[in-house]
């Protein structure tokens, strides 16, 4: 799922390239939608691997693809299935797996009036052709659905709506409860050990969302809320007037790492990054470089859990200390790092730039292990395989395949 896991640590077991060569590629400008949603083929979102190495992509212009290796040797990567509903985009969602393949995302339609409403989709591979087969879809409520879907343990999924209506559905497509919180650009909701689930907002807020303790009043109960503005650091915020999303300094369309103690770290459109405690308190804060629309990318932790790495609008890619927010290395780039880091499993950090670029750097010292020109600007996620190869995408509609050269 986006960032890995439900605590969205950014951590794979797997091990991934330091000398990247392009193994394979795939061009989504070359299969139309049928009615797309924009006319242009950006790719914003993250790929979710499943266990075979299946990679799971969608698009701003509404179709969401399957990709796999070819059955024969080959510079590209196959379509094995594609799916687009009438007039929906998935937007910025990067799909959820669940552990019997079935492929989870939200899609929203009329992104373009006030009418927008998002639905969540439950997704069966083709036996046969290339249509999968809907097991089911649920309404997440008004409001355009780009937030990515998170799988808890016991396969409850946690999917946002746009407008902020959290719910938790049942592998078979029960509402098991829900709950308001504030608008969603991006953000996906993470859950901690207690069952608490962590929302962060445009509005200004985090949200700490229980679970009812009733499960037939389906309601649940917001146990907190911490207020970004009430604590903005001694660095005045860069703020201008929207857009880009984010430009007013208020809230945050990143999503929120819960560590291993159940602290809860996130980014802010004020280009902080703020620690809080699992009862909603301040732990600690770190100011990143400012600029306008501050932290997009969600912090990842070191295989040790002793390190955050996270990428800001300015200043490149930081290293803080978990326990106090100190800084512990920082590897300044040309360009913005929208692209959340993937963290592999000897803590080595992928992430992407805004000006084209795949950066692998050394977890522990921060030194460049390599920098990879793709050619055009990279927001995504990327996603280790279990060969170690590495699939990105950028915003011109290509996505890449990266493997040890």
């Amino acid at each position: 799922m986006y960032q890995m896991d439900a605590q969205h640590t950014g951590r794979s077991p797997y091990t991934g390239p330091r000398y990247p060569v392009l193994l394979r590629t795939f061009n989504t400008s070359v299969v139309p939608a049928p009615d797309p949603v924009l006319g242009n083929v950006d790719i914003q979102s993250s790929a979710a691997i499943a266990p075979d190495g299946t990679a799971y992509i969608g698009l701003h212009n509404g179709t969401l693809f399957a990709l796999r290796d070819p059955s024969s040797a080959g510079n590209q990567l196959a379509a094995r299935w594609s799916f687009h509903p009438a007039g929906g985009s998935s937007w910025h969602a990067t799909p959820a797996v669940g552990p019997d393949g079935t492929v989870y995302v939200g899609f929203s339609t009329d992104n373009a009036t006030p009418d927008a409403q998002g639905a969540l989709y439950a997704l069966e591979a083709p036996k046969v052709g290339i249509e999968p087969s809907v097991l089911w879809a649920v309404d997440l409520g008004p409001g355009r659905q780009t937030s990515s879907p998170t799988i808890g343990p016991d396969g409850t999924i946690y999917a946002m709506g746009g407008q902020g209506r959290l719910s938790a559905i049942a592998p078979d497509g029960r509402v098991r409860w829900s709950a308001q919180t504030g608008p969603v650009l991006k953000a996906s909701p993470a859950l901690g050990a207690d069952g608490t689930v962590y929302v962060s907002s445009m509005n200004g807020k985090l949200y700490a969302v229980a679970p009812p303790v009733d499960p037939a009043r389906r309601v649940g109960t917001i146990r907190w809320t911490f207020r970004f503005a009430e604590l903005p650091g001694t660095g005045k915020p860069v703020t201008s007037h929207s857009p880009p999303a984010g430009a007013d300094g208020i809230g945050s369309g990143a999503s929120p790492t819960v560590g291993p103690d159940g602290s809860i770290y996130v980014g802010a459109n004020n280009s902080n990054l703020y620690a809080i405690s699992p009862d909603g308190r301040l732990e600690w804060l770190f100011e990143a470089e400012r600029e306008i629309a501050g932290i997009w990318s969600t912090p990842a932790l070191s295989p040790d859990g002793s390190t955050l790495y996270f990428g800001a609008n300015k200043g490149g890619v930081y290293a803080v200390n978990r326990a106090d927010g100190s800084l512990r290395w920082q590897y300044s780039i040309v360009g913005s790092v929208y692209s959340s880091p993937a963290v592999d499993g000897t803590d080595i950090v992928y992430t992407g730039s805004t000006v084209g670029h795949v950066l692998a750097l050394d977890g522990a010292s921060g030194r460049l292990v390599f920098d990879y020109d793709a050619g055009a600007p990279i927001w995504t996620a990327p996603a280790l395989r279990p060969d170690g190869s590495v699939v990105v995408a950028d915003r011109l509609g290509r996505v890449m395949l990266l493997g040890e050269g």
